[in-house]
């Protein structure tokens, strides 16, 4: 008895690990970015979302979505690059480098950062800062496995509440 249990229990374990590794798409990877301007008053914050990527890999045009960047004299959002080098392994200072749309973007591991515009763009400013660092920002699962989630524990829950028939030899 305890074993048709757990084989019930592990048969629906399975599918749930199962459904939910099929239903959920690639998440997006959001890096936030933190840097202290010695040109500019503050700080420089920005957000780059990265699809398909895992931490520590290197980067490539086809991980970046967008970046966001914001201080006090320059502020752009991009949403394609022309190129994309570096790495982000979390947290930290990290070299990450690109550019498109006329803005450039450059952190550096030991913690520089340089923010800036070629012209092509309007008015065009630029920072610097000595200290900045990147962290990975705290993600909500995506609803596909929020459902698959559900889902699972259901099929969980049915499977352990069925009634449990016997067989009565005479």
């Amino acid at each position: 008895m305890l074993h048709k249990r757990m084989m019930r229990f592990l048969t629906a374990l399975a599918a749930l690990i199962g459904f939910a590794s099929w239903a959920a798409p690639a998440a997006a990877v959001d890096f936030d970015f933190s840097g202290l301007c010695i040109d500019c008053a503050g700080s420089g914050t920005g957000t780059l979302v990265l699809k398909d990527y895992t931490p520590g890999d290197t980067l490539t045009t086809d991980n970046f979505v967008s970046f966001t960047y914001a201080s006090d004299i320059l502020s752009y959002t991009l949403t394609s690059v022309d190129d994309l080098t570096g790495s982000l392994a979390g947290s930290g200072p990290a070299y990450v480098a690109f550019h498109g749309g006329g803005y450039t973007f450059g952190s550096f591991a030991a913690g520089a950062f340089s923010p800036w515009c070629t012209g092509t763009t309007g008015t065009c400013a630029s920072d610097f800062g000595l200290f900045s660092s990147w962290s990975l920002a705290s993600s909500v699962p995506e609803p596909a496995i929020w459902g698959a989630m559900v889902l699972g524990f259901g099929l969980l829950g049915a499977s352990m509440r069925r009634p449990r028939h016997s067989a009565h030899y005479a």
